[in-house]
């Protein structure tokens, strides 16, 4: 499940232009004032499988019909749109009373009126879909360079991206539901027009003090209907609590 969140910016804000963290921040924040165990359960454990953490929640980009960038910052200047995604019905829950009580987010030292606060119908999942990014898809794996291991975040063309991409999916599988997808089959590949008609396709995202290599744009995906439903409420990737890899339809 999702939820859609509309702002009021009155004559227009300005922020960092490397405003995930706020946004993790927002979300933390009310999940402190709904439940502060479940929040620091969630920051600093999450939903655990061997020895993998997973917060189980992604979240999209701010979005609006006017906004523009000037150097490291972006402005809006009409209402904003912002999506939270999670198949926890314990974190919406929570999340959404906060967001409701308050009426309010807080971004940096900014303070935005919630006008309208609306659940989308969940989309029907079939094994062969199209898919565009509400926020860039990131995925990495290690590699060794000058003898040491480092990350690496793969890029479009890269082959074992969506191996990658399947592999994480199965994992938040199985710790949402403590068992193997009954099909664990999935396939990627990034719109070919689409990269052919844009200069750039990839974002270079600042999280705290992380560099973050990340992917904006359409793809198809093939296999599992299971897999698909766990990338488009969890988010496709790694990342997904930092606001990476949220998707619609």
């Amino acid at each position: 499940m999702r939820i859609k969140i509309t702002c009021d910016v009155g004559k227009g804000i300005s922020i960092p232009i490397n405003y995930n963290y706020f946004l993790s921040s927002v979300i933390y924040s009310f999940l402190e004032l709904s439940d502060p165990e479940y929040a620091y359960f969630l920051h600093e454990d999450g939903y655990l499988l061997g020895d993998k953490h997973f917060k189980l929640f992604t979240f999209s980009q701010l979005m609006a019909k006017r906004r523009s960038i000037s150097g490291e910052r972006i402005s809006f200047n009409s209402p904003l749109t912002w999506y939270v995604s999670s198949p926890q019905e314990e974190f919406l829950g929570r999340f959404a009373t906060s967001l409701m009580d308050s009426g309010s987010i807080q971004i940096g030292s900014l303070k935005l009126r919630v006008i309208d606060v609306y659940i989308p119908e969940t989309p029907r999942f079939s094994g062969d879909m199209q898919f565009r990014c509400l926020s860039p898809v990131t995925i990495s794996t290690k590699r060794e360079l000058d003898g040491r291991l480092v990350t690496h975040y793969c890029l479009p063309d890269e082959p074992e991206l969506p191996e990658l991409v399947r592999q994480n999916l199965i994992r938040k599988f199985e710790a949402i539901y403590q068992h193997s997808p009954y099909d664990s089959s999935f396939s990627m590949e990034f719109d070919q027009e689409y990269i052919s008609r844009h200069e750039k396709i990839t974002r270079l995202v600042k999280y705290k003090d992380i560099d973050i290599r990340a992917i904006l744009c359409p793809f198809h995906a093939k296999g599992s209907k299971e897999l698909m439903f766990v990338g488009y409420e969890c988010g496709f990737g790694d990342k997904n609590s930092a606001g990476f890899g949220m998707v619609e339809v």
